[in-house]
């Protein structure tokens, strides 16, 4: 039996395919010797609603999109978001949005322990961010198919800075924020942490003054693309 391939295939196009990944640390948790004080998490969740996955060619334009949805990434991976044909070539940059919906745009939940203290956590943020990413090799062949990858990286949220390089992983102060230790650590506890007495760096981003907008903030910057490359993040 002979196949034929879609007009557009046949004539030059190629597909493109988006997948996307937790890793290791959200798949089964990020361990002691990642954090600088020696805790630990495990997620029992962390969704991610992705609402733009788009290949962007050398006029900036959209040259193709995939469709789009939410995905829980402690779920083994990678997980296919989706392709779409376009025209055959090499490509520099894909866009990716993590935004609201119908409802939160990132939830996580999960333990955090610390020596012998562990909180729970469950944390929902709304706020919608577009990441421009630059594959290292992205060249779509005529006929054929190239992929890219959104990574997430869930030890971005215990990040100790905002946008230093030489930020760590902590924990520590994350639990001390169990204000009426009953084991659970709400986003509202966190927002009565002052982040100045942490020696936390907000950088240039001075409005972020409690530890529930630096945990916050620090959930929009958590895409990478292919594993470690680079996005720049839009605010």
């Amino acid at each position: 039996m002979i196949t034929l391939l879609p007009l557009f295939v046949a004539c030059g196009g190629g597909t493109w395919v988006v997948d996307t990944w937790g890793e290791d640390y959200i798949e089964t948790g990020i361990p002691a010797d990642t954090f600088e004080d020696g805790c630990s998490v495990v997620f029992t969740t962390f969704e991610v609603e992705i609402a733009q996955a788009d290949l962007i060619d050398g006029d900036d334009e959209v040259a193709g999109s995939v469709p789009t949805g939410r995905f829980d990434l402690v779920e083994p991976g990678p997980q296919v978001v989706g392709e779409t044909v376009v025209t055959a070539k090499h490509y520099d940059t894909a866009r990716f949005a993590i935004a609201p919906v119908d409802g939160d745009s990132v939830r996580v939940a999960g333990a955090l322990t610390c020596g012998a203290a562990s909180v729970d956590f469950d944390w929902s943020f709304d706020a919608s961010t577009t990441y421009e990413c630059e594959p290292a090799e992205l060249t779509v062949p005529a006929g054929g198919e190239a992929g890219t990858q959104l990574t997430v990286h869930g030890d971005h949220l215990f990040y100790d800075g905002l946008e230093n390089d030489d930020a760590v992983v902590r924990g520590q102060a994350i639990v001390d924020a169990d204000g009426d230790a009953d084991g659970v650590v709400t986003l509202a506890e966190l927002q009565a942490v002052d982040v100045a007495p942490l020696g936390y760096s907000v950088g240039q981003f001075s409005e972020v003054t409690d530890l529930g907008a630096f945990v916050e903030h620090l959930s929009r910057t958590i895409g990478h693309v292919d594993g470690e490359g680079h996005c720049a993040v839009q605010f």
